[in-house]
């Protein structure tokens, strides 16, 4: 007699899976596609200063006459002494030690001591593919969340993130040229800290892209000594440390905290050799300084290797003692000071608020005294405000919302190093080009050296359209004060 089993209505087959999950089907298999973002990236957008050059040009090959205003690259010409140690080099094609050459380290080490007076040793240099991989190494390095101060340049906020740490935005007054101040930074740093945020970095740039600001030295200490006290390190980025205007000189962080003071630099600026990709940074002695640089350098062996081995051996030329070059530097200073204090003066002139740059070719002008008839105009944000710019006036600009900025702040970001290349330029060969502002880097010698600007005017014909275009610009808007 065989024996009875249960009855059951819907037999689960015997090898059947248990369903765990109330899913869809559809978005399960969508999960088991292939090429899925990782989290991380999925917000990530390209950089909004790299993203603009490729706008205009778009706009240019179609033959829209526009003045480039979003994108700041150094334009002078390559010292030649530069362009021929890179020439000599061309077979150096084996890697180079992970920190870089050697003896590009020691240079590096005593190019810091002469110029900016400040200790430095070739074992606490290191060197690599740009500042920008630098920049990103110390900080998926250190431990702690990044206070930034705002405005700031556009790549800061993504390398914290795509390194898991909280962005922790600190406030600028606007009316105070944004002077970075401790009582800022203690501000920001109690409210992350009551957030459940670990603020331990803390980035400097300075001079400053988006502002061309520059903090005084007084600033500077005080900023140091608050880190200290906080047990906050200092990253600080001096990339356009070379590009001084002359009224203010550029101070370190390190010179008052050197061992919690990381600094960045590059030939990319003063050197106008952006292509180059060639950066380095000096890092803190003492225990703590050699652990981190230990870890950074064991990150970029296993990301970029090493820094081209003939941009480094060209690199050697750029940081040795030598007179003509450091004549052909303070003259690319004086001549983009020239430029953009022009061009501030001229805002200035139309009544438009904007900081007085101290360095490099930047200037933050803000327009949010004409909000109402901007508005009038569908300009609400400062993306609005740069779409109009560039639709109806032909000027290319960044706006202060890819700084950092909240949206409805009418802040952008002007770079000027393009309006020292001619108007014919599309029709002249790179040696004309070339010939034109090396005219132009010689006789900056006439201009003061305390003010560039106050000299009298060189040949830009390209920075006389941009201001006409501006003066256009803010005539259409009417009187600010009936604003």
């Amino acid at each position: 007699m065989s024996a009875t089993r249960p009855h059951h209505p819907n037999p689960r087959p015997r090898h059947a899976t248990p369903r765990l999950t109330t899913q869809p089907r559809r978005d399960r298999d969508r999960e088991r596609a292939p090429l899925q973002l990782a989290p991380s990236v999925r917000a990530l957008a390209p950089s909004p200063t790299l993203e603009i050059n490729e706008a205009i040009a778009r706009r240019r090959a179609v033959g829209r006459d526009v003045i480039h205003l979003g994108f700041g690259e150094a334009s002078v010409p390559l010292h030649p002494t530069l362009r021929a140690a890179l020439g000599a080099h061309a077979r150096a094609t084996s890697y180079a030690p992970v920190l870089g050459l050697p003896a590009l380290r020691q240079a590096i080490a005593a190019y810091l001591a002469r110029e900016r007076g400040l200790a430095a040793d070739s074992d606490r240099v290191a060197v690599a593919p740009g500042s920008k991989p630098l920049l990103y190494a110390v900080i998926q390095s250190l431990a702690g969340d990044v206070l930034l101060p705002v405005p700031a340049w556009v790549s800061y906020a993504p390398h914290a993130r795509l390194a898991g740490r909280r962005v922790i935005p600190v406030a600028t007054d606007p009316a105070d040229a944004h002077r970075l101040t401790p009582d800022a930074l203690a501000a920001a740093t109690a409210r992350a800290r009551h957030a459940g945020a670990d603020p331990r970095i803390l980035i400097v740039n300075t001079p400053s892209n988006p502002t061309g600001g520059m903090l005084a030295r007084d600033d500077v200490e005080a900023l140091a000594a608050w880190a200290r006290r906080a047990g906050v390190t200092i990253l600080s980025d001096e990339i356009y440390a070379e590009l001084a205007h002359g009224w203010r000189a550029h101070v370190s962080p390190a010179a008052f905290y050197p061992e919690g003071t990381i600094i960045t630099s590059g030939l990319s600026k003063g050197f106008a050799a952006g292509g180059w990709r060639l950066g380095y940074a000096l890092f803190p002695d003492g225990a703590a300084g050699r652990q981190l640089l230990s870890a950074v350098r064991a990150l970029a062996s296993e990301i970029w290797s090493s820094a081209a081995t003939p941009v480094q051996e060209a690199a050697v030329t750029a940081f040795a003692p030598d007179d003509e070059i450091r004549a052909y530097v303070r003259r690319a200073a004086k001549l983009y000071a020239h430029a953009t204090g022009r061009l501030h003066a001229t805002l200035a002139q139309l009544a438009v608020p904007c900081p007085r740059p101290a360095a490099a070719f930047y200037l933050y002008p803000d327009f949010a005294l004409w909000r109402a008839p901007l508005a009038e105009r569908g300009v609400a944000t400062s993306t609005d405000l740069a779409r109009l710019l560039l639709d109806e006036h032909d000027i290319a600009t960044l706006p202060g919302v890819a700084f950092g900025e909240k949206p409805a702040a009418l802040r952008l970001r002007l770079a000027t190093s393009l309006l020292l290349r001619a108007t014919s330029a599309a029709t002249q060969t790179p040696d004309e080009r070339d010939g034109q502002l090396w005219e132009l880097l010689e006789r900056t010698d006439a201009l003061p050296d305390d003010d560039p600007a106050a000299g009298d005017p060189l040949p830009l014909p390209e920075l006389d359209r941009a201001e006409q275009r501006f003066a256009t610009f803010v005539a259409s808007l009417g009187d600010p004060a009936q604003a």
